[in-house]
C-alpha cells in the first residue's frame, strides 16, 4: 500500500547561519564559528554534506577548545552518517583521536543506509510506485521520508513524505508522466530539523509513445550510506537484525542527529529504567 502526503519543498533555514559559520572556519575564528555551526543545524534544512560538515567541524572545534565531551558527541553523530568522515587539520592531534573514539563507539550501528526503488521506464500519463528503504538500525533517528520526483524537460514536480519505516512505498501521481519526460526521484531521510541526513536518487524515464512495455525495476543509487541494488537495506549486525533499542549504542548517540540540543546521553552498554528520558548528544552545551 502506498503511503505519503504532499509537502512543499523549501529554502534550507540553516542556509545563512552555515554560510557564516564557514567564513568563520575559514578566519580561523572557532569560537565564533561553533554557535554558527550549531545555528544551521538547529534551524535544519540542510544536504547530507552539509550536515556531516556541521557535525565534524563541530567536534573539530571543540576539540581545539578543549571540550572533550562535547567534541565526542559531534564526532558521535557525524560517525553515523559516514564513519569514514576525514577530521580536518584544525582540531589537531587531539581531535583526530576522539574522532577515533567515537568511531569505535558507533562501530555497530554503522553508517545510514538509504536505498530507493524505482521503475526504469513509465508510460506516458501512468502514475507509478516508489519503493525507499531504510536501515532498522537507524530508524530512530529520522522524523520522516520525504520524496520529491521532477520532471527535468518541464519542471513538474512532486513532492511527498511519509513517516519511517524500513520500507515506505510512495505513489507518484500520472501529472508528471508526460511523453519524453525525464523524472529524478530522491527520497530522503530527514531529522526534526528537515535536515537530509541521507538522499537516494535514481532517475525514471517516460517514452514519447505508450509502448505498453513491463517497467524492470532498477538498483538504487545513493548519497550516505552504502548502495544496496534492490535488496533492502540490512546487515549482520544486532540492531539490523531487530535487537532491542536499549540494548544498541543508540541511547547514547541519537540527540547528536535526532534532536539537536542540549546535554550529553551516558547510557551506552547499559538498559534505563521506563522513566528515564534519553538525552541529547551533541550540539547546544549545557
Amino acid at each position: 500500500m502506498a503511503a505519503g502526503e504532499a509537502h512543499a519543498a523549501e529554502a534550507p533555514s540553516g542556509g545563512p547561519a552555515l554560510r557564516q559559520a564557514r567564513a568563520a572556519w575559514d578566519r580561523r575564528s572557532l569560537e565564533t564559528a561553533e554557535p554558527l555551526y550549531r545555528e544551521a543545524l538547529e534551524k535544519g534544512g540542510l544536504a547530507p554534506n552539509e550536515v556531516l560538515e556541521g557535525y565534524v567541524r563541530l567536534g573539530s572545534i571543540r576539540a581545539a577548545l578543549g571540550k572533550k565531551d562535547a567534541a565526542v558527541a559531534a564526532f558521535r553523530a557525524a560517525s553515523i552518517l559516514d564513519s569514514g568522515f576525514v577530521v580536518p587539520s584544525e582540531a589537531g592531534t587531539k581531535g583526530a583521536n576522539l574522532a577515533e573514539k567515537a568511531k569505535r563507539d558507533t562501530a555497530r550501528i554503522g553508517s545510514i543506509q538509504l536505498a530507493v526503488q524505482t521503475p526504469r521506464e513509465v508510460q506516458p500519463g501512468k502514475s507509478f510506485t516508489i519503493t525507499a528503504t531504510l536501515d532498522k538500525g537507524h530508524l530512530p533517528i529520522v522524523s520522516r521520508i520525504g520524496v520529491i520526483a521532477k520532471d527535468g524537460t518541464t519542471g513538474k514536480e512532486v513532492t511527498l513524505d511519509a513517516k519511517p519505516d524500513e520500507a515506505v512505498e510512495f505513489d507518484i501521481d500520472s501529472d508528471i508522466t508526460l511523453p519524453g519526460a525525464s523524472i529524478l526521484v530522491r527520497v530522503d531521510a530527514l531529522d526534526g530539523h528537515d535536515n537530509r541526513l541521507a538522499s537516494a536518487e535514481e532517475r525514471v524515464r517516460v517514452p514519447e509513445k505508450d509502448t505498453e512495455k513491463g517497467a524492470v525495476a532498477s538498483g538504487a543509487k545513493e548519497t550516505g550510506g552504502t548502495s544496496f541494488g534492490n535488496k533492502p537495506p540490512g546487515g549482520d549486525s544486532e540492531v539490523r537484525k531487530g535487537g532491542a533499542f536499549w540494548s544498541s549504542p543508540w541511547p547514547y548517540v541519537i540527540g547528536g542527529i535526532a534532536l539537536v540540543g542540549a546535554g550529553t546521553a551516558v547510557f551506552f552498554g547499559t538498559r534505563p529504567t521506563p522513566n528515564v528520558s534519553v538525552g541529547q548528544v551533541g550540539v547546544r552545551e549545557q
